[in-house]
């Protein structure tokens, strides 16, 4: 008995850890409930604490190939060809990646996997140049003033450090098969915001104007503060979409104080795909956006 339907489940050699944890995650939660067998059917055969269990169809941890072997015979999946598959991204989402040595954890751990991963990366910023554009000078006034400190404090330093190696990961990927890029739509008065001082923020608009000069890259739009129609007024988020892995969009909301949340069901996806896409029709873009920012960088030197 192999069901359901095998589709997405030979993803591409190239697949990466977090794509290969959410595959093995559904697919397994998919054969248990066509089994018909509940997690308490599950517990007794394999001898697992309920939390693991729990903790594995809900993507929050990894399994092993053989484990991953074990449930697939229990569950009746005789497809080896299937079974293989399933194993392989098992060992896929076992594997180390450049995040690894920074020790992440939660949400925000899930979120820098898939964004390292993701083909397009959709940011909405109404407070700060978003992370993936910012320059070291900025990155480390901006963090200092969102945690209290100075900006050579060792915690600011280990945070501009991620975000510089999140940056650096980016860039390396442009090189391969499904090289990534990069939408970003800003609140004008991020333009008009002298974080870091005036000259720091001089430099921060002409290195955002450095990089619009790859547009096959980097997309960059501005949403004037006079603008009535603003669908972002609700909150920063980064939406992470993927091809041609068979992944839905990845939705992630970074806030104040450490409150991370990160989304995947395709209800919460969907609403801010149109978010974002209502920004980009009301918003400017193209050469009208790039003139606000040497505008914005202009005035910066008076």
């Amino acid at each position: 008995m192999t069901t359901p339907e095998s589709s997405g489940t030979s993803a591409p050699a190239e697949v990466g850890p977090a794509i290969a944890r959410e595959v093995v995650r559904v697919r397994l939660k998919e054969f248990r409930e066509a089994s018909e067998l509940t997690a308490a059917d599950v517990i007794a055969h394999t001898g697992w604490s309920p939390s693991k269990l729990a903790r594995i169809e809900k993507g929050e941890v990894t399994v092993q190939p053989l484990e991953v072997r074990v449930l697939l015979q229990f569950y009746g999946v005789d497809d080896e060809q299937m079974v293989g598959s399933l194993t392989r991204l098992s060992q896929a989402s076992r594997s180390r990646q450049w995040y690894s040595k920074h020790g992440l954890a939660g949400d925000f751990q899930r979120f820098v996997a898939y964004e390292f991963e993701a083909t397009t990366i959709n940011v909405w910023q109404i407070q700060f140049v978003p992370a993936l554009v910012q320059t070291e000078e900025y990155a480390h006034a901006i963090t200092a003033l969102a945690m209290r400190r100075s900006p050579d404090d060792r915690e600011v330093g280990v945070r501009v450090k991620l975000r510089m190696d999140r940056q650096e990961a980016f860039q390396q990927r442009l090189a391969k098969p499904n090289a990534p890029r990069i939408v970003a739509v800003l609140d004008e008065s991020i333009l008009r915001r002298p974080v870091g001082g005036r000259d720091t923020m001089r430099r921060q608009l002409d290195h955002i104007l450095t990089l619009a000069e790859q547009p096959e890259v980097y997309t960059f739009a501005v949403v004037p503060l006079g603008l009535e129609h603003n669908s972002g007024v609700g909150g920063n988020f980064e939406l992470l979409q993927f091809a041609p892995h068979d992944h839905g969009d990845v939705i992630f909301f970074e806030a104040a104080g450490g409150t991370d949340d990160l989304a995947t069901e395709k209800s919460v996806t969907a609403l801010y795909r149109a978010i974002m896409q209502d920004l980009l029709d009301y918003g400017r873009t193209g050469e009208d956006a790039l003139e606000m920012i040497r505008a914005a960088r202009d005035s910066m030197a008076v």
